[in-house]
């Protein structure tokens, strides 16, 4: 049997593990130049440095089962530690020490509305973690009991602007009256995790996985973009179309599973499964820039190291890129005003001062010479689900099933974290295979 996974990012390499471990070959079809997506890395100043998925959370089961068998990376702790300018004074959450004083924290940001609404969630995800995803049983009651409703009108200001703000405009690049109470649950249990970080980054992992090429059920194809997916009649197989340095081509299957977020596969499927097109283009994405800057100094004191920013300012939030890189500053613009604000067609270096502008106020940037810095900036970059996401994606669901031997993972699955995603994996490559033996 042989299976096409479309799309190399975090969701096309969880799918590819998941089948390897059932012996199935697999050609992973990339069209960037290399895999990595989202998580992917670059070069600053000799080092790679890594622009999404770095913080690996305590729960994290399946990716760290995958890292193992990628050669057992070392982990280093980052631990959680943010600040936030309330009613002019600047107050710091961290987990590092003082855990009751940062409780009673966290308790006076959410106010007694916000206390009784999210304590039940969090429960539910620290009773069962397999409840902290988009659309598990717990939150798919709270979607169809408050999802007419968006996080704005589901809580009360205090709340939204210092504890569900700072996780949506983070997660999702959206604003609480973007965002809905059912897939809230996702990003609750992203606050109530605990993380470390590779050692050695996502470049490591990334490097060790394509060394699993070399066996013969793997073959990575880079620089290949996919863009139809059909049954073929004759066959009884799927067939795909592909460009590759500029020629079309095909190429058949006995199953296809696409990886691909959800704006980019409906753009695959907008001739064969319009239908499925327009309820993919139901799931939102908003653009995401991020600049890695390396100063001459040190930017951050140990106490505190990274800060979030509320809705007047383009800076969504910027942090220490690690626990001791304290020189090392990751700026990350989100959210409406960013939007207005950011475009791709920005220059770097302009973003950046922006950011050093707003930030220089409570960190050492200030007459700190830059050395160097990296810079992306992604137009889909973070995804924002919808209202009611488990009925929609049902309909898709329904809908792709008219490609027989097709199925889809991705962001909008199951959660955009490392985690949801290999667990959506895991649960498509169940669907079209069954459970392993």
């Amino acid at each position: 049997m042989r299976v096409a996974i479309i799309g190399g990012g975090i969701s096309g390499i969880a799918t590819t593990s998941w089948l390897m471990q059932r012996n199935v070959t697999v050609d992973l079809y990339e069209c960037d130049e290399q895999i990595g997506g989202r998580i992917g890395s670059e070069l600053l100043l000799n080092r790679w440095v890594d622009f999404g998925g770095k913080n690996i959370g305590k729960h994290y089961n399946h990716f760290r089962d995958f890292a193992s068998a990628c050669g057992d990376p070392e982990f280093e702790y980052f631990g959680f530690n943010t600040s936030q300018l309330v009613n002019g004074r600047i107050i710091t959450i961290t987990k590092e020490g003082a855990r009751w004083f940062n409780m009673f924290r966290m308790m006076s940001l959410c106010g007694i509305d916000g206390i009784r609404k999210l304590y039940p969630h969090a429960k539910a995800i620290i009773d069962d973690r397999q409840q902290g995803v988009l659309g598990s049983e717990y939150f798919r009651k709270i979607a169809e009991r408050y999802d007419h409703l968006t996080l704005a009108g589901y809580l009360e200001k205090r709340c939204l602007d210092h504890i569900a703000r700072p996780v949506t405009v983070r997660m999702n690049g959206a604003e609480p009256d973007e965002c809905y109470p059912g897939n809230f649950g996702s990003n609750l249990a992203l606050a109530l995790d605990s993380y470390e970080q590779l050692k050695h980054g996502m470049h490591s992992l990334l490097t060790a996985f394509r060394a699993m090429e070399k066996k013969e059920t793997l073959t990575i194809l880079e620089g290949r973009r996919v863009t139809s997916i059909s049954n073929d009649s004759s066959t009884g197989m799927v067939r795909i179309g592909y460009v590759y340095e500029g020629q079309p081509s095909t190429a058949g299957y006995d199953r296809v599973i696409s990886a691909l977020p959800a704006l980019r596969l409906a753009a695959v499927l907008e001739e064969t499964l319009p239908e499925a097109a327009n309820l993919l283009r139901q799931i939102r994405y908003f653009p995401v820039a991020v600049a890695i800057v390396k100063y001459r100094n040190e930017v951050f004191g140990k106490s505190r190291r990274a800060m979030v920013f509320d809705r007047s300012f383009p800076l969504s939030n910027v942090g220490a890129y690690g626990i001791n890189d304290l020189d090392l500053v990751r700026y990350t613009f989100s959210g409406r005003v960013s939007r207005s604000t950011i475009s791709e067609h920005s220059l770097p270096e302009q973003v950046i001062s922006l950011g050093e502008q707003i930030a220089s106020p409570y960190f050492s940037i200030r007459d700190n010479p830059r050395d160097a810095f990296t810079y992306r900036y992604l137009p889909e970059g973070l995804c924002a689900y919808s209202s009611n996401h488990h009925l929609l994606l049902e309909k898709i669901y329904l809908e792709l099933g008219r490609i027989s031997g097709f199925g889809a993972t991705g962001d909008y699955r199951r959660g955009a974290s490392i985690e949801a995603c290999f667990r959506a994996a895991k649960e498509c490559v169940e669907t079209l295979f069954g459970e392993p033996s």
